[in-house]
């Protein structure tokens, strides 16, 4: 992630996630951890609460479109 370029949005408004979509998350204790970490975020980064409110309901288990999403936001917050 050392390498991440900032997004001019932390979630693409045209994205739709939904429950059971695509492939399993590889890492789904990674995701979670994510989610967790960026939610501590909301409070000083509120232009990430509506994405972070979408992808907390993906906790179990998430796929790998909501891993994906989780990764945007983490390289849009720093």
């Amino acid at each position: 992630m050392s390498n991440a370029k900032y997004a001019d949005t932390p979630m693409d408004p045209n994205i739709k996630l939904v429950s059971d979509q695509g492939e399993p998350c590889v890492d789904p204790g990674r995701y979670r951890r994510l989610v967790g970490r960026l939610n501590y975020l909301i409070v000083t980064h509120p232009n990430i609460a509506f994405a972070m409110d979408i992808v907390s309901q993906f906790l179990n288990p998430p796929c790998q479109d909501h891993c994906d999403v989780v990764i945007q936001n983490t390289r849009q917050s720093h």
